[in-house]
């Protein structure tokens, strides 16, 4: 492996190479926190030292220094401590060239008290002149710590008066005090979480103790004079102004070294970031919003601009892009719209700040798209042959965007349904297979719905196939806006729809007659619904073929359950001969039916009773194809006898709905659908729940449809006062409780629509997904 020259070798380098940034950067709120505990310790400690000197030795040798030498002893140790030689996370100071005379000259038990306050004044005058920051105030008393050691060991030998006999014992204590400096050190850095590597660090504070033990023996020869002579420790100002000097410049050429290495690192990044824009631009083949963007930030980089800006508002997609200082843009945006017809690269400077305009124009069908690369920067102007680079950078965009538009072009129309817009069967494939991939590793849940369309056929035989065709583009738009952020729909071919929905915690009923609702239509003439296959992805299926196999077997099985029976071709050969006679009754009992439904459903009605009663609603009025047109279309009031003919209508469809086995359970409801709850209706004059339940529902779900509805002799009324009727009647005409839940079903619409088919399948789906989570926390 090759090292770099400049590669940090020595420990002390090592870590300084990790640590610098942390030395300039500001102290967190758990530092500011260590400092001010560890400050508020030493206080107590050097205190307890005072008052500790006093009991252990009244009468030591030593009384005290003059007040005078005292005070300059300290006036030095502040001049000598703001010597830092920046080594590691911290500095090392030359303290003991002051720190011995110190403990020579001042009473042991003083000693740390003294260093503290030398500690606070040179910060303090640092801070004054604005060469640290306030906090480092803070860290000055804790930064005294190497003080206390070497005082409590000569206070506790007695504080002698230390000369040549007594080196030892003062080697002792600064030995202890350079222990004690290590383990708060290493104590206060820990807690602070700022320790790089603690063998390194030891091998640094080693080196520290290096130079503690070169300059000792300077202090002490300084402290033997200074006991002679109070103002000789000025002696060693010229040590400590030299030791300076070297400081500063130790740390002017750390700085120089750190800036030139952030200029190398910032060099890299850019490097990097052009090669890999580089490999993007391959990798953008067909995607325009990626080729732009390259362009953009590739153009910035080449010509060292501080901002710039990319629209391409003619695109399929709309593009604005915006990189850097949006003030330079905006500021000369009025000035660049004059130019934009210009055939060329247009140049504006003001202010000192310089602005290209480079126009575009792609050649993609289905026309030319404009639009406009726009860069700034400050102090100088673009040059010429910038310009002519920029304009072959734009050229050769253009000619790329062009063909990457094409191809989607190409792409979207291979995979789109011409006559709808919606997906065909190559993309449905293509999303179900991307879809099934992704959540191969996830438990996210997809439905996958399959439509028939059903009566599509008898439509287009009646009204002709271009009719047809605008039917399937118009509920193509339907289901287009019904699953519109919830997935996608599609067109496979013929009257075949599919969705593809994510469930996201969405109710699957929900999802399920909302799409289902989008596909039905009703007129005079027709009714178009649709049968449905259900399949949850990935639970029941984990490849494509599968899922649209058993989603098609699903809705094939739910299309025989609902044409082939007897009772469904015996209802709509009758709902075919009751549209023949009067039209109106056929759109009156389509609505009337699916009212029906629904307030069943709310009513807890299900399975076969849950369709004797849609048909019933459906043929409730089948008997009137027996009375005379004269009579129903009759503006005026009706005689007696015309009354007793329109009251038979229930009795006649009765015998008519006999005539078909399969339908005789649904004959009952129909000759009771006029009884009352009060037992004064027709034709048996039944009351209470002696009327069939499903008679019951018809009864309410009729007269509604009849008062909001124009008849030939009087006019709608509007559906709040349909409502109210129906509860005036409550208790009299209508069962309460029928009534009830019809005006909960009209006030919330959340289920019209909703099959029986649809309401099935959601319950299949929340069975899988219950059973699904039932296994995942097991």
């Amino acid at each position: 492996m090759e090292h770099y020259e400049d590669q940090a070798e020595s420990a002390t380098e090592q870590l300084l190479e990790h640590s610098w940034e942390r030395r300039v950067r500001r102290a967190s709120q758990r530092e500011l926190l260590i400092d001010t505990v560890a400050g508020a310790l030493f206080v107590a400690v050097a205190a307890g030292l005072l008052l500790g000197a006093r009991g252990l030795h009244p009468h030591a040798g030593q009384t005290g220094p003059l007040t005078g030498t005292g005070v300059l002893l300290i006036v030095v140790y502040a001049i000598a401590a703001r010597i830092e030689f920046p080594v590691g996370t911290g500095y090392v100071v030359p303290t003991q060239l002051i720190l011995v005379p110190m403990l020579l000259v001042l009473p042991p038990a003083a000693v740390p008290a003294a260093v503290g306050v030398g500690m606070v004044l040179g910060n303090a005058v640092d801070w004054m002149f604005g060469r640290v920051p306030p906090r480092r105030l803070l860290s000055a008393v804790p930064d005294s710590w190497h003080a206390v050691a070497p005082a409590a060991v000569l206070l506790l030998a007695g504080s002698p008066t230390i000369g040549f006999g007594q080196l030892p014992l003062l080697a002792g204590a600064i030995a202890a005090g350079c222990l004690l400096d290590l383990v708060c050190s290493l104590t206060r850095m820990r807690l602070a979480r700022a320790v790089p590597q603690v063998d390194l660090q030891i091998r640094v504070i080693a080196m520290v103790w290096t130079v503690d033990a070169c300059l000792a023996p300077v202090g002490f020869l300084a402290a033997i004079a200074t006991r002679e002579h109070g103002p000789a420790i000025l002696l060693g100002l010229p040590l400590v102004v030299l030791l300076w000097l070297l400081a500063r410049d130790r740390s002017q050429r750390i700085d120089k070294a750190h800036h030139r290495l952030k200029l190398v690192e910032q060099e890299r990044v850019r490097l990097q970031s052009a090669v890999r824009r580089l490999g993007d631009a391959f990798a953008a083949k067909l995607d325009l919003g990626g080729l732009l963007e390259i362009l953009l930030h590739g153009s910035i980089e080449a010509l060292d601009a501080a901002a710039g800006r990319l629209e391409l508002p003619s695109a399929p997609s709309p593009v604005r892009l915006s990189v850097g200082v949006e003030g330079w843009l905006d500021a000369l945006e009025h000035e660049a719209r004059a130019e934009e017809g210009s055939a060329g690269p247009v140049q504006i400077g003001k202010a000192g700040v310089w602005r290209l305009s480079v126009p575009m124009r792609i050649a993609a069908s289905p026309g030319e798209m404009p639009g406009s690369l726009w860069l700034v920067r400050a102090d100088r102007a673009f040059e010429e042959d910038e310009i002519a680079l920029m304009s072959e950078l734009v050229a050769k965009a253009e000619l790329a965007a062009a063909e990457i538009i094409d191809n989607q072009l190409i792409r979207q129309e291979a995979m789109t349904d011409p006559l709808t817009g919606l997906g065909n069967r190559r993309r449905l494939t293509s999303d179900l297979r991307a879809a099934l991939e992704d959540r191969a590793g996830d438990a996210g849940s997809s439905l996958l719905l399959l439509f028939d369309l059903d009566g599509f056929k008898a439509y287009n035989d009646t009204f002709g196939h271009l009719a047809g065709d605008e039917l399937l583009a118009r509920l193509g738009a339907r289901l287009r806006r019904a699953v519109d952020g919830f997935g996608r729909a599609y067109r496979l071919g013929g009257d075949e729809f599919c969705a593809h929905l994510d469930l996201s915690g969405i109710d699957p009923h929900a999802l399920i007659s909302t799409a289902a609702r989008a596909l039905t239509e009703s007129g005079p003439e027709f009714t178009i619904r649709a049968s449905l296959g259900v399949v949850l992805l990935p639970q029941e299926a984990s490849d494509t073929s599968l899922a649209l196999r058993l989603a098609d077997e699903r809705m094939y099985a739910h299309k025989r359950r609902r044409s082939t029976g007897a009772g469904g071709q015996a209802s709509e050969v009758l709902l075919r001969a009751m549209r023949a006679k009067q039209p109106a009754l056929d759109q009156h009992a389509g609505d009337v039916a699916r009212l029906a439904a629904r307030v069943a459903r709310r009513l807890q009605v299900n399975g076969e009773a849950l369709d004797e009663v849609f048909r019933a609603a459906q043929l409730h009025d089948i008997g009137k194809v027996g009375i005379p047109d004269a009579i129903l279309n009759k503006c005026g009031g009706l005689s007696d006898s015309e009354w007793e003919f329109v009251r038979n209508h229930t009795l006649l469809g009765e015998r008519i709905l006999h005539g078909a086995p399969a339908l005789r359970p649904i004959a009952r409801l129909v000759r009771a659908s006029h009884e009352r709850w009060d037992g004064s209706g027709y034709p048996d004059r039944l009351r209470g729940e002696e009327i069939p339940l499903g008679a019951r529902i018809v009864s309410v779900c009729d007269a509604y449809e009849a008062m909001i509805s124009d008849r030939a002799y009087r006019a709608a009324v509007p559906h709040e006062v349909a409502c109210q009727e129906l509860r005036r009647c409550a208790g009299a005409q209508f069962d309460p409780a029928v009534v009830d839940a019809f005006l909960a079903v009209v006030e919330d619409d959340s289920e019209e629509g909703a099959s029986d088919a649809t309401r099935t399948a959601a319950a299949h789906v929340r069975t899988l997904l219950r059973s699904g989570s039932a296994r995942t926390a097991a």
